[in-house]
């Protein structure tokens, strides 16, 4: 089974649906929950894969791990995939379906990784500022990593800015191993 193609045909469709319907933006942020969601809950892709469980009390745990209530453009995707039972591609669905919508709308991705928790007014600067300059909207997930020392590393698309103090230290470290063997 071509999990790609049938990922990319489910997601391109519920675009399509979801924009005709209004609910795009909506159905966007419950995409992207479930696949946070059936990455780190082991037991939702258990209860998914049983087939004991009926189709209807899937569909159930799906929308419970969603947030509850789902767009009606989402509800009838989900009847769907379960009715041609390919709830098995449904996380390839969701991350599919996340890319075309950032295509679709220019949405570059990225993360920007701190040393310490910036708050949302800084972290809303330093977006404004990266958009100003890729002249695009950005989605931006910040990640706290404290081995950074200080400073931030900025991953977007397949760009890194690293403008952290281990990353400055790296480099220092590096160009003076390069002196060594130069002068050895």
């Amino acid at each position: 089974m071509n999990t790609g193609l049938i990922s990319t045909r489910y997601a391109t469709a519920l675009l399509d649906y979801s924009i005709a319907s209004g609910q795009e933006k909506e159905v966007y942020g419950r995409m992207k929950t479930l696949s946070e969601v059936y990455l780190l809950v082991p037991q939702l892709r258990t209860a998914l894969a049983n087939t004991a469980i009926s189709n209807k009390n899937k569909k159930q745990i799906i929308f419970t791990s969603i947030g509850g209530s789902v767009p009606s453009s989402l509800d009838k995707m989900i009847d769907l995939i379960l009715k041609n039972e390919r709830v098995e591609v449904i996380l390839f669905i969701a991350l599919r379906y996340i890319e075309l919508y950032r295509e679709r709308f220019g949405i570059q991705y990225g993360k920007l990784i701190t040393a310490v928790p910036i708050n949302k007014e800084n972290e809303e600067k330093i977006i404004s500022r990266i958009s100003n300059i890729v002249g695009e909207n950005l989605e931006i997930e910040p990640v706290v990593d404290p081995d950074l020392i200080g400073g931030f590393v900025l991953h977007l698309n397949d760009l890194r800015w690293d403008a952290s103090v281990a990353g400055e230290l790296t480099r220092f470290k590096n160009k003076i191993k390069r002196q060594e063997a130069e002068n050895a």
